[in-house]
């Protein structure tokens, strides 16, 4: 990281010095939810701001510049995703927090990481069944199906071809 007083960066920058940061920490790419990004792109950087879990950037000219404070708020919030919490649970731990308990956070998260054991890693053979185009099936090797599997793929096919419910106003 660098000086916090020469810290005005565009977001681009402040992701990059996040993954940066979060790859020195071995904790890029470590949260255990598949769908949370290993370092936050501007749609996640906006949409933690919109939450709250990032204060607003200033705006200069026409461009929005980040300082010391989101960087700590963005490793914080990376750090205990790698927790598997969920993003209400880390907005209330991260509330109020200044900068140098954010910073004291960041560490110890980043040691407990460095701490602990490596997962172990299992391979998984998967092959891949065209059922028709636009339907693939995935299935594991080894995997015995139960009585119930036909059913609960007519479900899943049935969940796909319905179309999503739309609030029609006036119920309540």
């Amino acid at each position: 990281m660098r000086p916090a007083a020469e810290i005005s960066l565009s977001l681009p920058e402040l992701s990059s010095e996040v993954a940066t940061a979060l790859s020195r920490l071995g904790l890029l790419g470590a949260a255990p939810d598949a769908r949370v990004s290993a370092a936050p792109d501007a749609r996640t950087v906006r949409y933690y701001t919109t939450l709250g879990l990032l204060d607003r950037p200033v705006i200069v000219g026409r461009q929005a510049r980040y300082g010391q404070r989101h960087l700590l708020q963005l490793l914080a919030v990376k750090t205990l995703q790698v927790r598997a919490l969920p993003l209400a649970e880390i907005q209330e731990r991260l509330y109020g927090r200044s900068d140098a308990e954010l910073g004291a956070l960041i560490e110890a998260l980043g040691r407990e990481a460095a701490e602990a054991p490596a997962p172990e890693v299992v391979a998984t053979s998967v092959r891949e069944v065209i059922i028709e185009p636009g339907l693939r099936l995935l299935v594991e090797d080894g995997y015995r199906p139960d009585s119930g599997v036909e059913a609960k793929i007519r479900a899943a096919l049935a969940a796909l071809t319905q179309e999503p419910k739309r609030d029609r106003g006036g119920s309540a």
